[in-house]
C-alpha cells in the first residue's frame, strides 16, 4: 500500500513554480544545447562495417567453393555415366567378336 501512496504523490499534479516560464524562455532564448562530437562513433561504425564486409565476404566465399564443389560433383556423375554407357558398348563389342 504504502507504494500505491508514494506513486499517487509523485504523479499528482502540482503547479510550476512562479519562475518557470522565464526559465524556459531564457533556455529556448540561449538556442540549441551545445554536445561536443564523439569521434568514437566514427570508430565503431567504421569497426562494425570492416566487420560486415569480412564476414559477408568469408560467406561468399563459403558459398563459391560449395557451388564449385556441386558442380565438380555434377561432372563427375555426368563422367560417369559416359564411361558407364561406353564400358557397356565395349562389352557388347567385345561379346559379339568372341561368339
Amino acid at each position: 500500500m504504502n507504494l500505491e501512496d508514494e506513486l499517487r504523490s509523485a504523479l499528482r499534479r502540482r503547479e510550476p513554480s512562479p519562475d518557470f516560464t522565464a526559465r524556459v524562455m531564457a533556455r529556448v532564448a540561449a538556442g540549441p544545447a551545445r554536445t561536443r562530437p564523439r569521434p568514437w562513433i566514427r570508430w565503431a561504425a567504421a569497426i562494425a562495417a570492416a566487420l560486415a564486409l569480412t564476414a559477408g565476404g568469408y560467406e561468399y566465399r563459403q558459398y563459391r567453393g560449395e557451388r564449385a564443389r556441386d558442380q565438380v560433383l555434377l561432372a563427375m556423375r555426368i563422367a560417369g555415366s559416359k564411361l558407364n554407357k561406353a564400358h557397356k558398348m565395349v562389352q557388347t563389342v567385345s561379346h559379339r567378336s568372341n561368339s
